[in-house]
């Protein structure tokens, strides 16, 4: 069933301040909804999934600007988990009202937030989230001026910074289509680690092979099978954190016929062997254990 998640704001303000200390502990189901969402991660490592694309988060190198802060547009598809490492997810996600920020930018349905993983950019977000949670703290009787004020910000900052012009905007885009999109993306990831066909896909959700194969693409830019490989590397990749199993184990376990199969397919995604990945990212967390002790 696709997700839709309605945003109540606080205390009648336009926006919803959520802050997590280590709740993303399993997969969220992808979901979406009409409010732009920003998620700051401090601590913690894992991967959040938007419009098809993957990204991997690491909140856990303070001093090389390990952050990464996700601007989430209005209904995007997303999801977000924390891999189980030593050091727990901490984070925020504020959620902005659309119809607020419509208010204030008459245009946005014909503007989308980019992708901007500079730490600069990153740096200046999470500042302004954090004053955002103190304006929330403040004890004043007007304090709803102080989180507007905060807010305002924030806005006008994405708007000058990071918003640009959608190509072939169509107006009015199509909820029956986000949804449906959302479900089959949901459906793969619950059944990755099957013998998965286009065929079998199209059939479970009453469509034709090739319709259903142009419905994908045009939806989220990519093809069925180059989305089922990325699902399958997220959790091999998840695997290779978390636990000492054989590589060939994780391989099966993850839908790949055979070890050769996955090495291709992970070198083509991030230029490793699993070997060599299960390498690095052991040596990154030991690292970073070692100077928090320092």
């Amino acid at each position: 069933m696709a997700k839709y998640e309605k945003i109540e704001d606080d205390s009648k303000l336009p926006i919803k301040l959520i802050r997590f200390i280590n709740d993303i502990s399993g997969p969220i189901e992808k979901h979406w909804h009409n409010s732009i969402e920003i998620v700051v991660p401090l601590s913690g490592k894992g991967f959040a999934w938007i419009d098809g694309k993957t990204y991997e988060y690491e909140g856990m190198n303070l001093n090389q600007g390990g952050h990464r802060v996700f601007v989430i547009n209005s209904q995007s598809i997303h999801s977000f988990e924390s891999y189980d490492v030593p050091i727990p997810y901490y984070g925020y996600a504020l959620q902005i009202n659309y119809k607020f920020l419509k208010s204030i930018c008459p245009t946005i349905d014909q503007l989308s937030f980019i992708e901007r993983p500079d730490y600069q950019y990153s740096k200046k977000i999470k500042e302004m989230i954090w004053q955002l949670d103190e304006a929330y703290l403040c004890e004043s009787h007007y304090k709803n001026a102080l989180i507007m004020s905060k807010l305002y910000e924030i806005v006008y900052y994405l708007l000058e910074n990071i918003s640009n012009k959608k190509e072939n905007y169509i107006e009015n885009r199509s909820v029956k289509n986000k949804k449906r999109i959302t479900e089959i993306v949901n459906y793969i990831d619950q059944h990755y680690q099957d013998d998965l066909h286009i065929q079998d896909i199209a059939e479970h959700f009453s469509m034709s092979a090739n319709y259903f194969s142009r419905f994908f693409r045009e939806n989220l830019n990519t093809t069925v099978k180059s989305y089922l490989t990325t699902v399958k590397l997220v959790y091999v990749k998840k695997d290779l954190l978390e636990t000492d199993l054989p590589l060939i184990d994780i391989a099966m376990a993850n839908g790949f016929p055979n070890l050769k199969s996955l090495n291709r397919e992970l070198e083509k995604d991030c230029q490793m062997t699993a070997t060599q990945y299960r390498k690095m990212i052991k040596k990154s967390i030991n690292y970073t254990n070692s100077t928090d002790l320092d």
